[in-house]
């Protein structure tokens, strides 16, 4: 699995999902988050916003950021939603603000969008042999025409924040039998600051924040691979099979078992 922090798109990538579920990670490119449905809470620099229909999180770039969904109803149903991801390369003259500021309030009520950015939104949803680049480029500016108004921006610190290094090292190294007390250690601060910054930035407790990057590459290989369930569990971290099964029941919504035979 690609560390989240590092920058893995190149050009345009525009996904439909369901059941948005990812741990906090930050990437170099500029990311767009637009619901179809409601239920999705997202966390973008420490703030936290359950989105309905509608809505419209700009996620900058190096803002570190995760989805959490509930898990499928009964029937299976998921929450849906538009994701945009968008190299500065593509922003024209948004370039600058995009790369050296970031917005204390990322999230957009659906209500304050002008139509020509919900249009927009709708129209990169096209299947991707439908698209046009020049068009594309376009549609994003037009995008952030119609919305950087409505943020405040603050300029961006000198120098990377304790939250990013928290989630750049976990991101290399959630593999290992981590603690607390061995991160807080590593990046040279008490272990009562650290918990205080997953509890107020990150809204969840270091296991719990752990387990989520392990499951994410669960998944993952659930679907990629030829391993064992078994395997996986441990090649991901997890201590025990029921460890990893319980855990991942509890994102997911199904056992490792079940996540897997649904993509066959």
């Amino acid at each position: 699995m690609v560390p989240f922090y590092e920058k893995v798109h190149e050009q345009l990538t525009v996904s439909s999902t369901q059941g948005m579920n990812f741990p906090a990670h930050f990437h170099d490119n500029l990311e767009l988050y637009f619901p179809l449905d409601s239920g999705v809470t997202v966390m973008a620099g420490g703030v936290s916003r359950d989105l309905n229909a509608g809505d419209l999180a700009l996620l900058f770039p190096n803002v570190v950021h995760g989805y959490r969904s509930p898990a499928p109803s009964s029937d299976g149903r998921c929450s849906r939603a538009l994701l945009v991801i968008c190299p500065l390369s593509l922003t024209g003259d948004f370039y600058r603000a995009l790369s050296s500021f970031q917005p204390e309030d990322p999230f957009l009520p659906g209500g304050c969008l002008h139509t020509d950015a919900v249009y927009a939104l709708r129209a990169l949803s096209v299947p991707e042999e439908e698209r046009n680049p020049l068009a594309d480029r376009a549609l994003v500016q037009l995008i952030l025409a119609r919305t950087m108004p409505l943020l405040k921006l603050r300029k961006n610190g000198p120098a990377p924040t304790l939250l990013q290094r928290v989630v750049q090292s976990l991101s290399e190294r959630y593999r290992e039998p981590l603690t607390l007390g061995r991160l807080a250690g590593d990046l040279g601060v008490s272990r009562s600051h650290l918990s205080r910054v997953f509890s107020e930035q990150l809204q969840c407790g270091f296991n719990d924040y752990l387990n989520r990057l392990r499951l994410a590459d669960a998944g993952e290989l659930l679907g990629s691979s030829d391993l064992t369930i078994t395997e996986i569990g441990f090649s991901c971290g997890f201590d025990s099979p029921r460890t990893f099964n319980r855990a991942f029941r509890k994102v997911y919504g199904a056992s490792p078992r079940e996540f897997r035979n649904r993509g066959k």
